[in-house]
């Protein structure tokens, strides 16, 4: 390995060690909205929304360096988590900030009781698939034409509790 990728792989596990997550709070709204309008690949939610999903509690946040790094929006419904929305800011990508997201949140679900997570993730979203599968999910169903602007159809993705994310 030459000194530049070296030096890379160290740059990568320093930021991993920083990143910090945590609940999102009412202030963290306008970096919230700032996150989803870099993340097309995400779903772009108001800031109502936002407003909605951090008053339950079931939002977190990365930070990284003070800065917001990414963001995950989820929600319980009997024994199931759902992933509604995640997105991490461009400069970010790539460094463990997804990675930390999904495992704090699914963590603080299954020890609220929950015994799988569960997602929707757009067909033609390849990386995205590809970091959930790595993850341990599973595909599990479609959803033909489930989403719009652009319509694609929607990847459904499970991990169960004894599946544990890798």
């Amino acid at each position: 390995m030459d000194g530049r990728l070296m030096s890379l792989a160290g740059e990568n596990a320093e930021i991993r060690a920083a990143i910090v997550v945590r609940r999102f709070y009412m202030s963290d709204i306008p970096g919230g909205v700032a996150i989803l309008k870099e993340s097309p690949e995400a779903s772009m939610w108001s800031e109502e929304s936002l407003s909605e999903s951090a008053a339950q509690g079931i939002a977190w946040i990365a930070e990284l360096n003070g800065g917001l790094a990414g963001i995950l929006v989820g929600r319980i419904a009997a024994d199931e988590f759902e992933i509604l929305n995640m997105a991490v800011t461009r400069q970010f990508r790539r460094r463990g900030v997804a990675t930390h997201l999904v495992r704090v949140a699914t963590q603080e679900a299954q020890a609220a009781g929950t015994t799988r997570t569960h997602l929707e993730v757009r067909a033609s979203n390849l990386g995205g698939i590809a970091f959930y599968t790595q993850l341990g999910f599973r595909v599990c169903g479609q959803r033909p034409g489930y989403y719009r602007d652009p319509a694609d159809d929607a990847l459904l993705m499970v991990l169960h509790k004894n599946e544990n994310l890798q």
